[in-house]
């Protein structure tokens, strides 16, 4: 039996290691040639029985093979695949030194408690059957070997992680029985005993079996196992066990000193041995401590270069970048320094088409280019997606700056390769060139002017190099208002509020309030408060002139259904952009906004009236307005509004004047009152109202009366919300403005002047 188990297991051993790679073939082809060396000692030991009987004859030679073969297994058992500790060791847990480390802390635990054994428990059995010492040395040894096979795998299950607790656990059972049973053999042989019982050969026959069993459980390839380190108090363990058993082997000595019993020549040898094992125990956790500081070290310096460079390219990122600028502007000693930004013209289009990848690569040629082609003293950085960033120290000017600026534009524009085919990099710069009185706080500034620059070289034609100038700060504001305006409209709460506030138009023979202009204003927390005559130009730039209109409407409609006497509201007139029509603004849907009396409550005035050809287009969307009561009034008229035309297409009811029309210290003031006489004599022709702008002194408005202005308004009357203005109808129940009649300046015709 002890034969058939032993060959089962050469055989299953040589067969899975053949089938296995790596650590996994390594310990079973270790195994494999104990089990068919025992396998040959179990065929010549069952002959010598058959042949001379159960006797102890030759059962030295034979116990010495199988001592030289634990040797064997103890390579075979450390070669087992096991796991480091930690899964997140700064050094990996790597190498081989683990293998010396539980070699020797099984050799310090077997060495104390063989020593323990020696003087506690064989020495007296020695003197009691009077053996010698030479006569327990084989013994002895082979115990030795046998416990340091069962504790390495102890260790190795404990300290180390299997990547199969099961096979390890089978395999170890099965040397720990094959060694304690062939250690009880020598024992008995060595006492003088008679025949060995066969139940004893039960040992060999299960402990192969289960060798037998450990290779045929498969083992998980390397990797994370779910499990993530050992506990703290385990590591602790491990580290002062072999200091434990020397301290146990040092108190054993201790105590026989002062019992006065003589300590043995082989106890003194142990003692020593465990010392020396100990020693060189510590020379390898030495060695592991350096090298695991070593390797946070390096990993730390790793950590450093990756918190400040950009992981793609390999460039400084945008703290290390802009830590060098601070330092450049404080460190120069009064040399020149220049910042360039470098922003790659169409890269999204390389992404979309090409793919993220050959995006990345355009990035690395690029970052290359702009290192090869700087001085050792600059900067290059990547502040993130295609953008990059170049500090140029030591340029003698601005002349030079730029001359090095262009000359690395070339090199950036040549042609490269990207997924096998030539294209051709475009890229938009921008400099600034930092002066000397400017230190390091100036360096946000600097960037921002930087990226000004860049920004208005892909406005101007993408590919360019542009030089920082202050009238770009001016465009750079004007566009951040558009946006910020863009974003009020979407209704951004951080975009400020936008309110309307109604000036007065008073009737300028009496003083008295007869209607209402309509004056948005916005308010934004940087751009402070921005009246109607920046925001409507403002707007129709950024071409939202239309979007604007109609939320100032709904704002004009609320408050006009808000007011204090529905039956007759008051007047109220609203500049309309001609745009703003021409961009099909809903001017149908404001009906629906108004109070009970319809659209009769408001006028529109038409500004930017001077193209006739737009002004036919404005037909259309204005009629059902008009059609249903609503007044049209002409916006700017001395300025760029055509009178003429607009009231040939359009019904207009009144006309406002540019406020150059109210200059009365206009140094050609003769001209202007020529130019306001013919147009109050067309108005008059006409049978329209004329509203004078832009009074800014009570004394003007008696002139203004006496040339012939029916209303008037202006700076001088203050801006209030519509509920807080106290409105005068010329008649109750209807509006003077909008529906002419007998007491209305507007029916007066040409007799109201005379």
């Amino acid at each position: 039996m002890n034969v058939a188990s032993c060959l089962a297991a050469a055989v299953c051993m040589t067969w899975t290691g053949w089938r296995t790679h790596g650590a996994d073939r390594r310990w079973r082809l270790i195994i494999a040639p104990v089990a068919a060396l025992l396998t040959v000692t179990a065929v010549w030991w069952a002959q010598f029985g058959l042949q001379h009987g159960p006797a102890n004859h030759g059962l030295s030679a034979s116990a010495l093979g199988f001592g030289l073969t634990i040797l064997v297994a103890l390579a075979g058992v450390l070669a087992f695949p096991t796991d480091p500790p930690q899964t997140r060791r700064v050094n990996g847990g790597g190498g081989y030194h683990w293998y010396a480390i539980v070699a020797v802390d099984s050799l310090a635990v077997v060495g104390a408690v063989m020593t323990l054994l020696w003087s506690v428990l064989l020495i007296p059995i020695a003197r009691s059957a009077h053996m010698g010492n030479r006569l327990l040395t084989l013994p002895i040894l082979t115990t030795l070997g046998s416990l340091l096979l069962v504790v390495a795998i102890l260790l190795m299950g404990t300290f180390r992680r299997p990547r199969s607790g099961l096979a390890l656990g089978l395999l170890g059972a099965g040397m720990a029985g094959e060694a304690f049973t062939i250690t009880a053999y020598l024992f008995v042989a060595v006492a003088g005993g008679g025949a060995i019982a066969p139940v004893m050969d039960v040992g060999f026959v299960v402990g192969w079996l289960l060798v037998f069993l450990s290779g045929l459980v498969p083992i998980r390839a390397a990797g994370p196992s779910g499990r993530d380190g050992t506990l703290p108090e385990m590591l602790w363990t491990h580290a002062v066990l072999p200091y434990v058993t020397l301290g146990a082997l040092g108190a054993l000595a201790v105590g026989q000193l002062i019992a006065g019993t003589p300590i043995d020549r082989l106890e003194r040898y142990g003692l020593l041995g465990l010392l020396l094992v100990v020693l060189l125990r510590q020379v390898l956790t030495l060695r592991d401590n350096a090298g695991l500081l070593t390797a946070v070290q390096a990993s730390r310096r790793d950590l450093r270069y990756q918190a400040s460079h950009d992981p793609l390219t390999g460039l400084a990122n945008r703290a290390l970048f802009a830590d060098r600028l601070r330092h450049a502007l404080a460190q120069r000693d009064d040399r020149p320094c220049a910042l360039l930004f470098c922003d790659l013209d169409n890269f999204k289009q390389v992404n979309d088409t090409l793919g993220h990848p050959v995006g990345d690569e355009l990035l690395r040629i690029t970052a290359c280019r702009l290192r090869d082609g700087v001085r050792s003293g600059d900067t290059v950085a990547r502040l993130g997606g295609d953008e990059f960033a170049v500090i140029l120290e030591n340029a003698r000017d601005g002349s030079e700056a730029e001359a090095r600026s262009r000359r690395l534009a070339a090199t950036i524009r040549a042609p490269c390769t990207l997924a096998g085919h030539r294209h051709r990099v475009g890229a938009s710069l921008g400099l600034v060139l930092a002066s000397r009185d400017r230190g390091p706080d100036a360096a946000e500034t600097l960037q921002r002017e930087a990226d000004l620059a860049m920004y208005a070289a892909k406005r101007q034609r993408k590919g360019e190099l542009v030089v920082y100038h202050p009238d770009l700060a001016m465009i750079d504001s004007a566009s951040r208002m558009s946006d910020d305006l863009s974003r009020l409209l979407d209704g951004d709460e951080d975009a400020g509020t936008l309110d309307v506030t109604y000036r007065p138009v008073i009737q300028l023979r009496n003083g008295r309030t007869v209607a209402a202009d309509a004056e948005p204003r916005w308010r934004h927390p940087d751009h402070g408060e921005i009246a109607s005559g920046r925001l409507l130009p403002l707007a129709d730039r950024a071409r939202l002139a239309d979007r604007l209109l109609r939320l100032i409407l709904r704002r004009v409609c609320a408050d006009l259904a808000a007011a204090e006497q529905p039956s007759a509201p008051p007047p109220v007139l609203v500049t309309v952009p001609l745009n703003a029509i021409l961009d099909r603004l809903p001017l149908t849907d404001i009906s629906a906004l108004l109070p009970g009396s319809g659209p009769r409550s408001l006028i529109l005035a038409l500004a930017d009236v001077s193209d006739g050809a737009a002004l036919a287009a404005t037909v259309s969307p204005l009629l059902p307005l008009t059609d249903r009561g609503a007044a049209l009034a002409l916006d700017g008229v001395g300025e760029n509004a055509d009178m003429f035309a607009a009231c040939r297409l359009l019904p207009i009811r009144m006309i406002k004047t540019h406020p150059s029309m109210t200059d009365t210290a206009a140094t050609d003031r003769a001209q202007v009152r020529r130019v306001r006489d013919s147009i109050l004599a067309a108005a008059r022709r006409l049978d329209l109202t004329v509203l004078a702008t832009g009074i800014d002194a009570r004394s003007q408005e008696r002139e203004l009366a006496l040339a012939g202005f029916d209303l008037g308004t202006g700076p001088v009357y203050e801006a209030r919300p519509l509920a807080d203005l106290r409105l005068e109808c010329l008649r109750p129940g209807t509006s003077a403005l909008v529906e002419p009649g007998p007491a209305s300046p507007v029916a007066a015709g040409p007799d109201r002047h005379r």
